[in-house]
């Protein structure tokens, strides 16, 4: 299968690869080599994840921190199709053992080629920590009787790319759990290796960030895209393109940008202000599996706006007061949003970036009470006092 999307760069370039298992025909009962692997449920939002993801590396092409110059693409995709995810591009292959061993030996050789390449990770699916390090089951899970827990070693991927000396920088984001499972955690599983074995005496650089939906020993969870949709995503895969489209933008030399240990600190907010309707019964814990030390941007995105979470000090008079948010110290119009008094809840809005201040204001008949707030960041936490 040729590549999901390939173009000429000069310079560097980023190279992507995207994985998502949402299909485990080998898991299931009466099928595969081991009992205990019989239960696994198929995934259809991890197969829809990763095509959200390859979905948003195509649109954003040319904001990435190096231009994309190839995109490849696994994706083991469950046969049920209802409330499912419209995707126009492929067909792909599907995210077996072998297939992820030949095409992701591809992918490592096209961001080792050339000194400045950044390397893009995404998969989603079951997942685990083994060794203390996450870990992504692949589509033929309980298949092979040698090895029956086929799996990507995320942790040592990460730890390949810190040794490469020629990638400028690696994001690398996995949307699976990970739990303990003691028969893979005690035995002797293989992982399914496309890179080269780091050298344990070669420096590293810290130029590589794997973000993780679990820590762990926890468990991530899909959810729907809005309240009253019937489509789901892995919830850690919808915080981060929700950040890396503009809501977790910084003011940079270079632009707005969104840097990985910026969007990892974001996730938790992110969530909190565009997925409230998901409800507080299931954890929402991502951790930083790897963390580099300088805020490397991963991209520039344009034609967004930024979070904005107003409360009163104190908070239980959040319900007397309208509330606008204009460029000028006055509460009359025009403003740029508003909302009317009445709710007691934190005001979850947003504003267009800019290095200019605005002013988040209470108003209570002829009183008014401003805030000065600068919108270079996402801001989660702005108290305006009043009486």
């Amino acid at each position: 299968m040729t590549l999901l999307f390939d173009r000429p760069i000069q310079g560097p370039k980023t190279h992507a690869f995207v994985i998502g298992v949402g299909k485990y025909p080998y898991a299931k009962a009466g099928m595969g080599v081991q009992e205990n692997l019989r239960r696994v449920p198929d995934l259809p939002s991890a197969a829809d994840s990763a095509k959200l993801m390859c979905d948003w590396l195509v649109n954003n092409q040319d904001r990435l921190s190096a231009p994309l110059a190839t995109l490849d693409v696994l994706i083991s995709d469950p046969t049920d199709s209802n409330h499912r995810y419209s995707w126009a591009r492929g067909p792909v292959d599907t995210a077996t053992e072998a297939n992820v061993s030949a095409r992701g030996l591809q992918w490592y050789d096209r961001v080792v080629a050339e000194p400045g390449n950044i390397a893009f990770f995404y998969c989603c699916g079951h997942g685990a920590s083994h060794l203390q390090q996450p870990v992504l089951f692949l589509e033929d899970l309980n298949q092979n009787r040698v090895n029956v827990w086929t799996h990507i070693n995320l942790g040592l991927l990460a730890f390949a790319l810190r040794k490469c000396q020629s990638v400028s920088a690696a994001f690398l984001f996995s949307d699976a759990c990970g739990q303990y499972v003691p028969e893979f955690e005690l035995g002797k599983a293989q992982d399914c290796r496309f890179f080269d074995e780091p050298s344990v005496f070669s420096a590293s650089r810290n130029q590589v960030s794997l973000l993780c939906a679990a820590a762990e020993g926890q468990l991530a969870y899909e959810g729907v895209d809005k309240e009253g949709s019937d489509l789901k995503f892995g919830r850690f895969t919808q915080a981060v393109l929700k950040g890396l489209s503009g809501s977790s933008a910084r003011w940079t030399r270079s632009g707005w940008g969104v840097s990985c240990r910026d969007l990892l600190g974001d996730l938790k907010p992110l969530r909190r202000v565009f997925f409230s309707h998901w409800g507080d019964n299931e954890p929402f814990e991502p951790y930083p599996a790897v963390t580099p030390t300088d805020p490397i941007p991963i991209v520039f995105p344009d034609g967004f706006e930024l979070p904005l979470v107003v409360m009163t000090d104190p908070p239980d008079r959040m319900s007397h007061y309208n509330f606008v948010i204009s460029q000028k110290n006055d509460p009359t119009p025009p403003w740029l949003k508003n909302r009317d008094a009445g709710d007691p809840s934190a005001w979850y809005t947003t504003v267009p970036p800019g290095r200019d201040a605005l002013y988040a204001i209470a108003v209570k008949g002829t009183d008014h009470y401003p805030l000065l707030f600068q919108p270079k960041e996402p801001l989660f936490d702005q108290w305006v006092s009043v009486p």
